[in-house]
């Protein structure tokens, strides 16, 4: 089920409201687990990961940053590579994943 993305902003305000006064969060995706050898097993975000921003794709990086001008919440995401896709299934990519 996927939420309103206005519940993920709560969410993330409330976790900010709690922070030190100029302090930053890092928070990484959950790592992918490989199998053996060059087979992965099915990937699940962490859950903190996903209750703060509901994007549930690989190799990305959550920033809280309250009070920054020009916005509090960055995702660094994966790059929509056609050519990669084929292989590894689609992506959100940094344009949409906002």
């Amino acid at each position: 089920m996927k939420l309103d993305v206005r519940e993920y902003a709560k969410r993330r305000r409330q976790l900010m409201e709690l922070m030190s006064p100029n302090s930053i969060a890092i928070l990484p995706s959950a790592p992918v687990t490989v199998r053996n050898r060059d087979v992965e097993h099915p990937f699940r975000q962490d859950s903190d990961f996903y209750y703060l921003s509901g994007f549930a794709e690989e190799h990305a990086v959550l920033v809280l940053i309250p009070g920054r001008e020009h916005g509090e919440y960055v995702l660094f995401c994966q790059e929509k590579i056609k050519e990669q896709e084929i292989w590894t299934g689609r992506r959100v990519g940094p344009e949409a994943a906002p």
